[in-house]
């Protein structure tokens, strides 16, 4: 019998044992789940954070990288405009400093070209004189011969013609 007791249903029993599972549950829903529910919610609120943060860091990151491509870029056209002026100011400097050249060679020659000319003229000068001399000379000897005046200027032309011939 005493096994029956232990199998036997007795209905207070059976209340008082269904009340307190009600209570049980209601005692850790109470004090146990809610407290869990609220940290689990907290640590559910700091990850997300966590993650906003990391994904707004990962923008940030991606425009700086943005940035810094475009500041790359400009850099390079920047240094390509400055070779391409630096190039042409050079090419500038070289035809101005050739023109330069040209134009001191061009009065180098005018100025040869006159110097040249101002010594043919002094030469021939100098020819004339010696030619009036010589002619005087001839002139002295043919007075001293007692030649007609006629003659002598003939004389003199023919030979003054034939020193600038040659």
């Amino acid at each position: 019998m005493l096994y029956q007791q232990l199998v036997s249903f007795d209905k207070w029993t059976f209340i008082a044992q269904i009340l307190n599972l009600f209570i049980q549950i209601w005692l850790f829903k109470r004090f146990l789940f809610q407290p869990v529910k609220k940290i689990i919610a907290k640590r559910q609120e700091e990850l997300n954070k966590v993650y906003s943060d990391a994904e707004a860091a990962r923008e940030g990151a991606e425009n700086a990288r943005l940035d810094y491509e475009e500041q790359l870029k400009n850099a390079k056209q920047d240094a390509e405009a400055l070779s391409e002026r630096t190039l042409a100011s050079a090419r500038l400097s070289a035809g101005e400093i050739i023109q330069n050249a040209q134009s001191q060679a061009q009065s180098m020659k005018e100025k040869a070209a006159k110097e040249i000319e101002a010594d043919r003229k002094k030469v021939m000068d100098q020819a004339r004189g010696e030619i009036s001399d010589m002619a005087v000379g001839i002139a002295e000897k043919l007075v001293r011969k007692e030649l007609k005046t006629e003659g002598q200027d003939a004389l003199i032309d023919q030979f003054i013609n034939e020193f600038e011939a040659e």
